[in-house]
């Protein structure tokens, strides 16, 4: 079956290599890129891939109202390994094959999160921008050897981030439905329930799946259970946090810091980024050239197996 066109929605792609865009190229595809540069909405979903019959995914949904107005779609590629925002019964009712990413975002998410931690304890990026304006003032910073780091959600991600650190002299704490009891025992991981990892925790770093149980699971109640000096991390997904809930926290100093790289509504511009105590990112979890570059080619090279089939 010749495809009509692929949409690739992505907010960037092949910006460090053209390999991807060629391999779709010598097929002989019509390609149209992501015109918005950001996260699509549903609607615009629907109006750039609505003759597609292939599309490369990145975290915007598809519904199975979404999915409803594609009518020729017979195959999404998902640039990543998070499949939470794809109705899969529902695609798999209408014939949609799916496909995912094997090469794991992890290194790249978990070197993400590290920054994250010293940039928020040693106050690299607030005292970078005080100095920058012309200001010499030293704030003083905490060290992270030594502190307790709380990871919710122990999956591929989680555990990467725990072999980076594993220098740092982290008491880890882990709170995960499934317990991989062996990986825990040889990287000295100790399981909890959330509210002993909140209120014990000096980093708590988030790595969940977006479900009905996760949405907004960080909410008054339990950020309030966390320490007066903690901080928060969350390079997951935005719905994960009440953001709301969040900036107050920050704002009276209920707790240190949080640093963010995904939000509810991409791209952001909220009343976080006023914060002096907040390091923000625009979802760049993914974004280490290496790495991205081999999940794109992976994800084509997904997307041509799945329209071959057809």
């Amino acid at each position: 079956m010749k495809n009509k066109s692929i949409f690739i929605a992505t907010s960037t792609f092949a910006v460090h290599s053209n390999e991807p865009i060629k391999k779709l190229e010598d097929r002989g595809e019509a390609i149209a890129l992501n015109p918005l540069f950001r996260k699509v909405t549903s609607e615009e979903l629907i109006k750039y891939a609505y003759d597609s019959t292939g599309i490369i995914a990145g975290t915007e949904l598809y519904t199975k109202e979404v999915l409803e107005e594609l009518p020729n779609l017979k195959v999404i590629s998902r640039l990543g390994v998070g499949m939470d925002n794809i109705d899969l019964e529902f695609a798999k009712e209408k014939g949609i094959k799916v496909f995912k990413t094997k090469t794991t975002p992890a290194p790249a998410v978990a070197e993400l999160v590290l920054g994250l931690m010293l940039d928020l304890a040693r106050k690299i990026s607030h005292q970078n921008n005080i100095l920058k304006s012309g200001t010499w003032k030293k704030e003083m910073g905490n060290l992270l050897n030594g502190k307790t780091l709380g990871i919710i959600g122990l999956g591929v991600i989680g555990k990467t981030l725990v072999k980076l650190v594993k220098g740092i002299d982290f008491n880890v704490l882990a709170f995960d439905l499934y317990k991989d009891e062996q990986f825990a025992k040889k990287y000295g991981v100790n399981y909890c329930d959330l509210d002993t990892l909140l209120s014990e925790s000096d980093i708590i770093s988030i790595h969940l799946n977006l479900t009905d149980e996760t949405n907004q699971l960080m909410n008054t109640e339990q950020i309030s259970k966390m320490k007066p000096g903690s901080i928060l991390i969350n390079a997951s997904r935005g719905e994960i946090i009440d953001e709301t809930a969040l900036y107050n926290a920050l704002k009276n100093d209920k707790i240190l810091g949080a640093g963010l790289d995904v939000f509810k509504n991409e791209p952001y511009d909220g009343p976080l980024a006023k914060l002096k105590n907040v390091v923000l990112t625009p979802h760049i979890g993914s974004y280490a050239k290496e790495l991205r570059i081999q999940m794109e080619i992976e994800a084509v090279e997904n997307l041509i197996r799945g329209l071959n089939e057809e």
